[in-house]
């Protein structure tokens, strides 16, 4: 690893990334480039993708819920809370086995979209 100062004689064990190698090599921060998006067909992606899972994955079903509570959106013909929401994600995060992956837009390039 000779573009560190001081140099590494070998390489972490770990999954490691220096600027410099990153840069070198063309790649983005270690992560593969997604679709090229605007933003509405971003949005119906995950519209459609909401839909999928929660009719694969139903939430417990809401009782005596206030239909202008902010919190709450549908996804098909399913009402889901905050706190389905919240639920699913610690059950994902808590599993060994079940796995999701997600496609997001927070690693936009300023100097390509502004600044």
């Amino acid at each position: 690893m000779f573009c560190l100062d001081p140099p590494l004689d070998v390489i972490p064990k770990d999954q490691w990334f220096c600027y410099t190698c990153i840069s070198g090599t063309g790649g983005d921060f270690g992560f593969d480039e997604g679709e090229e998006h605007s933003l509405s067909s971003f949005q119906a992606r995950d519209t459609e993708f909401r839909r999928r899972w929660w009719q694969d994955h139903p939430p417990v079903p809401l009782n005596n819920y206030d239909a202008d509570d902010p919190t709450l959106s549908l996804a098909g013909e399913l009402t889901i809370s905050e706190s389905n929401v919240e639920e699913e994600f610690w059950r994902l995060v808590q599993s060994s086995h079940e796995t999701v992956e997600v496609e997001y837009g927070a690693d936009v390039h300023s100097t390509t979209h502004g600044r």
